[in-house]
């Protein structure tokens, strides 16, 4: 049986700028703690490329639009195309995520 090929990852202009903010505002005050949880948060969204379909939906009008958690810290909005996960958007908690999500359209 063929394996399958993974998927092609692709961040959105949004979603990397999400990143570096991410980043800016963990390294403040604890500079390893944030090259980790971003590593940590990259290494998630390489396997989405394997096993897209972990997240939960978050559209119900649109079953290719997902959300994936990161150690209930961290969401990642993503599509699932034919051949690409598109990252939309990355999310640190305490956000309103509705409100977070609600501009980043596939």
């Amino acid at each position: 049986m063929p394996s399958r090929a993974p998927l092609e990852l692709l961040y959105r202009r949004e979603a990397q700028r999400d990143l570096d903010d991410l980043f800016d505002f963990i390294a403040m005050e604890r500079p390893i703690a944030a090259e980790r949880f971003l590593l940590e948060i990259k290494r998630s969204c390489e396997g989405l490329r394997w096993f897209p379909f972990i997240g939960r939906r978050l559209d119900p009008d649109d079953d290719r639009v997902m959300v994936l958690t990161v150690r209930r810290r961290a969401a990642i909005k993503y599509v699932v195309t034919d051949t690409a996960v598109h990252i939309l958007a990355v999310s640190y908690r305490g956000r309103d995520l509705s409100a977070f999500f609600a501009g980043r359209r596939p």
